[in-house]
Parts: structure tokens; sequence; C-alpha cells
């Protein structure tokens, strides 16, 4: 009898667990993006303190809020990470504030998922479709949620618990410079819930 029950146990915490956590899949699809409207270079002698010297841009990817990911840092946004094979795409979605229309930021090299078991760091490559180390104008996206996809070295699988480093760059009004590291995540509790049905059609010529 007490070998029947313990067989009932087992069986009953599997079904919970299969369906209280979905395993997600090895690999994700990477997420969309989009060109947006470059209205103005930044100055050929760009400076960091002179507002006026930042790049413009405006039509930026937008995108709804999504209950997976997590907010990191103070900047108020949500960063999503996909696991690809190719690379690591980690989408920053960040709320325009209804009441100003223009916002500037930056995203600087040197910045990193790290491996927080093992310290290895899996470094920013690029920002898609925006400079990087300088600041930029956005504006025309008041009160919409709005997409940055960041591009980094692939994570093997073996990677389950991370952080996002970002690294320092020159302070001024209105945005500190110093390095920040997020709290440990479990690279799961990162990765989106719902895939994105992308459909690929035929090429026709």
């Amino acid at each position: 009898m007490k070998k029947i029950l313990f067989v009932l146990m087992l069986v009953c915490m599997a079904v919970s667990d299969g369906y209280g956590k979905k395993k997600l899949p090895t690999y994700d699809v990477r997420p969309v993006n989009q060109a947006p409207t470059l209205e103005r270079p930044a100055w050929p002698n760009y400076d960091h303190q002179n507002e006026n010297s930042f790049a413009v841009f405006s039509n930026i990817l937008e995108t709804r809020q999504t209950d997976w990911g997590r907010t990191v840092g103070k900047e108020g946004g949500k960063w999503t990470l996909y696991r690809c094979e190719d690379a690591t795409y980690v989408t920053f979605d960040w709320k325009v504030p209804s009441y100003q229309d223009w916002w500037f930021f930056r995203f600087t090299t040197g910045s990193a998922i790290i491996d927080a078991d093992t310290g290895d760091q899996y470094l920013l490559r690029e920002l898609e479709y925006f400079p990087m180390d300088q600041c930029f104008w956005v504006h025309g996206q008041s009160g919409r949620t709005i997409r940055f996809v960041l591009v980094y070295a692939p994570l093997p699988l073996s990677v389950e618990h991370v952080q996002i480093f970002e690294a320092s760059a020159p302070s001024r009004k209105w945005m500190d410079g110093d390095a920040t590291r997020s709290s440990v995540y479990d690279i799961d509790d990162l990765r989106p819930r719902v895939e994105r049905e992308e459909k690929q059609g035929r090429v026709i010529y």
C-alpha cells in the first residue's frame, strides 16, 4: 500500500511540474526589428555635452508590452533575451511618457551578458540601426512603447544564470555614466514565453 501511494505521489508531482512550468525550446526565433527614420545625423564634431550634436531618429519600431522579460536597472524598460544559434538578441522595450516627445539614449561598447556561474562575458556586438557610444535623440513616439534590439555573442546551452552588464560611459546631465550590473537571473526567466508567429513565405521573382 505504501509503495502504491509513493508511486501516485511521484506521478502527481510530474503532472504538476509539467503543467506548472512549460519547457522552453532550445532556441528562440529572433525578435522582429525595423529600420527607423534618421532625421538628422550626429554632427561631425559630436559632443556628449552638447545635445544639439546628437543624431535624431523617429519611426522607431513600436511594440506592445509583454508579460515576459524583466525590468533591469533604473531606466524602467523591459529586457527580454532571445537565445539563438548565431547570436543572443536582447530587446529593450521602453514606454515613452506621453508628457514629453524628446528623449535621448546611449548604448555602450563593452556591455555584456555575464554568465553568473563562470564569470564569462558575452560582449555586445551591435545595436541594430542605431549608433553605439553616442547619445541619440528619439522623438515622435510620445505614449508609445518602442523597441531597441541589441546583439550579443551567442550563449552556450550550458549557460543557466546571467547578469546584464552595462559598461561605463561619460556622464552628462540626466545620464549617469557609471557601469551597472543587474541581479542574477535564471536565463529562462528572461526569455520569451510565447513564440511570435513569423510566416516565411515563398520568394517569387
